[in-house]
């Protein structure tokens, strides 16, 4: 059994690596998600081979890491989706990330389940439908730092876009997760109870997360205080969770809600709380990107590649087929609507989807967030070298 010493040394390290990192992707002006997962692949590589880390070892700090992470990233991004803050782009990026998620369980699903899973049944579907709707998310905010003070109406659409998809994906790979639970107890018999099973697990998520958010936000309406407030922020993100799952209902979805909640309403001094979750939710990234390619044994072999190289492929199809019916021609011209399509970074929800459920010890989830840090690693350099290229796609403009 590692001892708490050693655990808390493996985080520091880590943190002390992915600043180093992040400061040398800032100069390289690359992605510095891109170098964090791929430290944590290699550090990861090379723990195994030396046997410095025991695999079984810190189960309960890991998910207790990813609870924390999950919370905090739902509810800061889910915060920032303001009803009166949407713009024009909101509809097109609503039928993108509709058409993109559609497109992506029906033929990621399909291809993922023929290539990866041996069997055609109706809970391998549901793992590959998981992993369809997990890549569907976005973050272009993880490589347009490199574009600086430079704007321009794609990249605020891809701002919009990622702003929409992030809730739906975290959000759903969960209630699939139920739903695979559901089948295999075989608790449930007929498929009303289990359609009323599910309904009740968003009732109560969505419950949960008003609940909460009525009793902390009426409170903080009026009242500011540097240390209390922001310690509430997150005790009741963390409430929400706790209390969903407790009752019975889905607690991402409750976050979520809370998120949307805070993001409305008046709130004193909302500005600097909501610095202060993205402060939070910026230090958790590096921890959960270097643990994700530490924890996450990628079997790298050149039919995984391939096989995952050709979804990457298919995405990327899906991905322009969803753009091209989304944006209208006489708006965007053929080098803008490349620019989205090949535009689509898996950032930090991604990153703690998976982190997520590497702890839950399924074979299925082992394979699935193989083909995820594989996929992150193809979009995050497709990414970067689309946004090195900026200025031959995109007529690009000083921010004001």
């Amino acid at each position: 059994m590692t001892s708490p010493l050693t655990t808390l040394t493996y985080f520091v390290v880590i943190i002390v690596v992915g600043i180093l990192l992040s400061i040398l992707a800032k100069k390289l002006k690359v992605s510095n998600l891109l170098l964090l997962l791929l430290a944590g692949i290699a550090m990861g590589a090379v723990s195994r081979k030396y046997n410095y880390i025991d695999a079984g070892t810190d189960t309960n700090s890991m998910v207790v890491l990813a609870i924390l992470a999950l919370v905090v990233i739902i509810f800061d991004g889910s915060s920032r989706f303001e009803v009166k803050a949407l713009s024009d782009f909101s509809v097109s990026a609503l039928k993108l990330t509709g058409t993109f998620l559609v497109l992506n369980i029906i033929f990621l699903g399909l291809l993922t389940t023929a290539l990866f899973f041996q069997e055609w049944t109706l809970i391998n579907l549901l793992y590959a439908f998981i992993f369809a709707i997990i890549i569907s998310g976005t973050d272009p905010a993880s490589v347009f730092a490199m574009l600086k003070s430079k704007t321009n109406k794609v990249i605020e659409f891809l701002e919009v876009e990622a702003l929409i998809n992030t809730p739906m994906m975290v959000i759903l790979p969960f209630i699939l997760l139920d739903v695979i639970n559901q089948l295999e107890s075989k608790v449930l018999l007929n498929w009303q109870s289990y359609l009323s099973a599910i309904l009740t697990q968003i009732l109560v998520g969505i419950g949960a997360g008003i609940f909460i958010g009525i009793i902390f936000f009426k409170a903080m309406k009026s009242i500011y205080s540097e240390e209390i407030s922001p310690l509430a922020i997150i005790t009741s993100a963390l409430l929400a969770y706790i209390l969903a799952e407790n009752l019975g209902g889905n607690g991402v979805l409750s976050v979520a809600v809370l998120g949307f909640l805070f993001g409305n309403i008046y709130i004193a001094n909302k500005a600097a709380l909501q610095l202060f979750s993205t402060m939070v939710s910026n230090s958790l990234e590096i921890l959960v990107f270097i643990l994700l390619g530490f924890i996450i044994e990628i079997n790298i072999n050149l039919q995984f590649l391939g096989k995952s190289f050709a979804i990457f492929i298919i995405m990327i199809l899906a991905r322009y087929i969803a753009t091209k019916t989304a944006l209208k021609k006489k708006e965007y011209t053929p080098k803008e609507i490349w620019f989205v399509t090949l535009n689509m970074p898996k950032g930090i929800a991604v990153a703690v989807i998976a982190f997520s459920l590497s702890v839950l010890g399924l074979s299925q989830i082992e394979t699935i967030n193989n083909l995820i840090v594989v996929i992150m690693i193809y979009s995050l350099l497709t990414s970067t070298i689309i946004n090195k290229m900026a200025n031959k796609f995109l007529n690009l403009e000083s921010k004001l």
